[in-house]
């Protein structure tokens, strides 16, 4: 007899088992889980009746409810049943939560995921149309501080009707994504910031950006291994970001390893669909931060039949948007491509560009973009994944205009460097 059948069958006798005894019951079930975990373990079903207690007997049928007897808890493994599970407000995780589903996802010859998930097996959280903006699932401390310890595996994530991040990750360190998969037309179908971890498995496809992973600060680092997903047929694949975004510290350092990815058929915008874009900054008009700065390793990645393989640019380096900008950007790459296979791009193969990729693209967004400044971008590349790339890297800022920043052609002092060789400008 399967554990499943036993949970079905346990679920049955006549009397409920109250929420404090959960921990009992389940070292009696499954005394290896129980052990390895030492957590309370909440049960969800979407076929069960309602005002369930989280018990294997009486699981609650809906994620909410076991979330919140979760934070009361400080913590637990929240087993998911098949089934589609609505969401109209955010689900948030708040403690240290090993939230699991019952997705069998199929991987291919290579044993990269391929978004097929064994029939009867899905757990879905699905967004519905009250759901906005809004994201799917949260995971960031309730009220200031960091959040450690949080597990995700097994899932479909799909928007539905709403646009919000299918799963963002805020100021957590050691959390771990596995095996799930995320579907619909998301900002981001993962979104971490200030946060580490492992991204491992999961296949994403059908969002506007697939994924993207934004720097931290030293009280909470943003160190993170992306390794092993298929990122396909996004309007972009997967971004890396060298500065916080969507917290108020200031954070300018990216550390992340991105091995043994597909990253491929991202095509769905001419001329701007990616694989892969690294950049420096993503702080809005009016704030103060001006510098961002990445360090990552890419390898044994399959980049292939996108519009554009591999972007490597400022981000948003605003000049002006109706009111000037009076920073001036900054920050450095330190790149290492190794193993990758990069082909098929449909626009260009790979951009190298000191301003936004599409101020270098399209010249006469110049008004709106500026170049960095004494910025350093140093790529170790000894496979060549790089070497058609289009390089824009001019001596002097080519825009003059009515900010007090573009009285003149000034220097902008930045420096490529390429295996060891300092580039020119050009």
């Amino acid at each position: 007899m399967n554990l499943r059948t036993r949970f079905k069958k346990i679920r049955m006798l006549p009397l409920p088992i109250a929420p404090t005894l959960i921990a009992i019951v389940v070292a009696l079930m499954s005394p290896t889980l129980a052990l390895a975990t030492q957590r309370v373990v909440i049960h969800v079903d979407a076929d069960a009746a309602p005002g369930g207690d989280g018990s294997g007997r009486f699981p609650f049928n809906n994620i909410a409810d076991a979330l919140t007897l979760a934070g009361t808890l400080g913590g637990a493994v929240v087993v998911v049943e098949p089934g589609q599970y609505p969401v109209s407000s955010t689900l948030r995780i708040q403690s240290p939560i090993d939230l699991r589903g019952s997705n069998v996802m199929e991987v291919d010859a290579a044993g990269s995921p391929t978004g097929s998930i064994a029939p009867e097996t899905e757990t879905r959280i699905v967004g519905t149309a009250a759901l906005g903006t809004s994201t799917l699932v949260s995971v960031a401390p309730s009220a200031g501080g960091v959040l450690h310890g949080v597990e995700i595996r097994n899932l479909t994530f799909d928007s539905g009707p709403a646009s919000g991040d299918d799963l963002s990750f805020n100021k957590t360190q050691g959390y771990s994504v596995h095996a799930s998969a995320f579907r619909g037309q998301t900002a981001n179908g993962i979104f971490s910031v200030a946060s580490s971890g492992q991204i491992v498995g999961n296949y994403i496809s059908v969002n506007v950006t697939g994924a993207a992973v934004a720097a931290g600060y030293p009280a909470s680092p943003s160190s993170v291994e992306f390794t092993g997903n298929r990122v396909v047929r996004n309007i972009a694949g997967l971004v890396l970001i060298g500065s916080t975004s969507r917290v108020p510290e200031t954070g300018d350092q990216l550390d992340v390893l991105v091995r043994n990815n597909d990253l491929s058929e991202n095509n769905r915008v001419l001329g701007f669909s990616f694989g892969l874009r690294i950049f420096t900054i993503n702080r809005p008009l009016g704030d103060t931060q001006s510098t961002g700065n990445v360090r990552a390793t890419i390898q044994d990645n399959r980049i292939a039949d996108n519009q554009i393989g591999v972007t490597i640019d400022a981000g948003f380096p605003f000049r002006r948007v109706g009111t000037c900008d009076p920073r001036v950007f900054t920050g450095t790459f330190d790149l290492d491509f190794r193993g990758n296979t990069l082909t098929g791009s449909s626009f260009i193969p790979s951009l190298i560009t000191f301003t936004r990729n599409q101020a270098a693209l399209h010249q006469f967004q110049f008004d709106l973009w500026q170049y960095l400044h004494s910025a350093t971008c140093d790529i170790t590349d000894p496979d060549g994944t790089l070497a058609d790339a289009l390089i824009d890297n001019p001596e002097l800022d080519p825009f003059v205009g009515p900010c007090p920043n573009d009285a003149t052609h000034e220097l902008l002092g930045n420096t490529l460097i390429y295996n060891g060789t300092v580039l020119p400008p050009m």
